[in-house]
């Protein structure tokens, strides 16, 4: 993909002046610092105190931020998740996540061996997934900078599936699906065992 930068008219703001677009396609393309800044800002919505959530971010990468305001969050153990991607290789099942989630955001909490989903604010009125928890409105949840991805290997939580733009979650069908899949695996194993 080659980039050209555009100049727009001089009445326009200088944030707006220059814009690089895509020549293949002549779409915008946003530098990852923008885009970055968009999904901060989005997830601070569901901080009680967004300069304090800052503050955590700069200290441990971490931030406690209120579920139900921004977006619900669904926790899922590993081992389902490991099942559904049928591997524990951190990029495979990133990769997995990536195209069963339709880019939808997820992280791990590498020391609790949980991922969380986040999903649509309105998601746990109607959950009930076996084996799992959706954190309903009030629960506050650990949530990683959006620069903090699987690249970090001691993190202890990045995101396998960064927000990809705000206010964008995953179907809540697709994690109930991946969460079936990965406990259907899961049980074939321990019926294979057990004879």
């Amino acid at each position: 993909m080659d980039t050209v930068i555009h100049a727009h008219d001089s009445n326009e703001s200088p944030r707006t002046m220059l814009r690089l677009v895509d020549t293949e396609t002549g779409a915008v393309v946003h530098p990852r610092g923008d885009h970055e800044l968009e999904v901060t800002e989005w997830l601070l919505r569901a901080a009680d105190h967004p300069a304090r959530a800052r503050a955590e971010w700069q200290a441990m990468d971490v931030a406690l931020l209120r579920c139900g305001v921004s977006f619900a969050a669904i926790r899922v153990p590993a081992d389902i998740v490991f099942a559904a991607a049928r591997s524990e290789d951190r990029g495979r099942v990133d990769e997995y996540l990536a195209t069963a989630l339709h880019g939808g955001p997820v992280f791990v909490d590498r020391q609790s061996g949980r991922y969380y989903f986040l999903v649509p604010s309105s998601t746990c009125a109607t959950w009930r997934v076996p084996d799992t928890v959706c954190l309903v409105a009030g629960s506050f949840l650990g949530v990683p900078h959006p620069s903090i991805d699987s690249s970090r290997y001691l993190a202890r939580s990045s995101w396998c599936v960064p927000p990809g733009r705000p206010e964008a979650v995953c179907q809540a069908d697709a994690v109930a699906q991946l969460v079936n899949v990965g406990r259907f695996r899961l049980a074939a194993v321990e019926e294979t065992d057990s004879d």
